[in-house]
């Protein structure tokens, strides 16, 4: 069976957005441990609770810290974007 990840960068209490950041990245390290193939940022605007707001660079620093995992977006939110990186 082929397991993958949604992440949606949750702040946990009495914590930051850069801990959480950064709780997406171990916990994308971890998920290739045990075998997981994907894993997916999830975007999201005007939610506080959650850290990503914009996918890429989140992506990147995942994928600068894994070698086997698929990391990709797991939505792009359209109206957010600018149209150079709508048309990518």
């Amino acid at each position: 069976m082929r397991l993958s990840v949604l992440d949606q960068a949750p702040i946990s209490e009495d914590s930051t957005g850069a801990q959480a950041l950064r709780n997406s990245i171990d916990l994308a390290q971890y998920a290739e441990t045990l075998g997981y193939e994907r894993y997916w940022v999830a975007e999201h605007h005007g939610t506080p609770a959650l850290a990503c707001a914009s996918p890429e660079p989140l992506i990147g620093s995942i994928g600068a810290v894994t070698s086997r995992i698929r990391v990709g977006s797991g939505g792009v939110m359209l109206p957010h974007d600018t149209p150079s990186r709508s048309a990518c």
